[in-house]
């Protein structure tokens, strides 16, 4: 083959495979561009909706920082619930251990004297009645 020829074929070669390349590369070009398109849109509906969603955000977001302010204070309270009901709850104690003593070392004593005393004013009715059932008896 003369080198004419060859370089003919070479060229024509090269000719049909740039246009197989253009063939296939068209349509994903424009497949690129039409996702270019679709994201420009979004880019744009983002950038519409962004500020409205930020501004939404930040409002949660102190809604969430109130309520745990809100909780951290009411664990607070519950605290000093708890400590005062467990002062209380001493308190309580303490008086009913009062309340046990005055009645074991002072009330109980004082009934059983009481209780004494009512026996031997029992026993000087019992001792005098006889005397006045026996003056009417006639002895």
């Amino acid at each position: 083959m003369p080198s004419g020829e060859i370089a003919g074929l070479s060229l024509a070669v090269i000719a049909a495979v740039c246009l197989v390349a253009v063939i296939f590369l068209v349509p994903a070009l424009i497949e690129i561009r039409r996702a270019a398109a679709r994201a420009a849109r979004t880019i744009e509906a983002l950038e519409a909706v962004l500020p409205t969603v930020l501004t939404e955000l930040r409002e949660a977001v102190g809604t969430v920082n109130r309520t745990a302010d809100t909780a951290a204070k009411l664990s607070a309270s519950i605290e000093r619930l708890d400590r005062l009901s467990e002062a209380a709850a001493r308190t309580v104690g303490g008086v009913l251990g009062a309340m046990s003593h005055t009645t074991r070392d002072v009330v109980v004593p004082s009934l059983a004297n009481l209780a004494g005393v009512l026996s031997a004013v029992r026993e000087g009715i019992e001792w005098v009645r006889p005397r006045r059932d026996r003056r009417r008896n006639g002895a």
